[in-house]
């Protein structure tokens, strides 16, 4: 009588761990500062007030932030560095200067 022969196991598929989905880089400076909970937050953190924070929406961060507010958002592992915040003030300028 031959030998039986069995099947091999079929492999365990594993499933793909989960990724997140890419976030694209913020568009604005609104944008930057919407990272954080509250401008209050990130107001704390630069050591000005929030209402200051709440204007650098509109009018955009000045560049003697741009190191600080990079920094926050590397420890907070926020999408933004000066390379960004130096773009993002190219782009308003041409904006506005037409």
């Amino acid at each position: 009588m031959p030998a039986r022969i069995s099947p091999q196991p079929k492999p365990v598929e594993q499933p793909a761990p989960a990724r997140r989905p890419a976030t694209p880089p913020p568009a604005s400076f609104a944008e930057v500062i919407n990272l954080w909970p509250s401008a209050n937050d990130l107001a704390v953190v630069l050591d000005v007030e929030a209402v200051t924070v709440r204007a650098w929406r509109r009018r955009g961060i000045p560049a003697r932030y741009w190191s600080a507010v990079a920094q926050a958002a590397r420890v907070t592992s926020r999408p933004v560095d000066e390379r960004l915040l130096a773009e993002l003030a190219s782009v308003r300028r041409a904006r506005l200067h037409g």
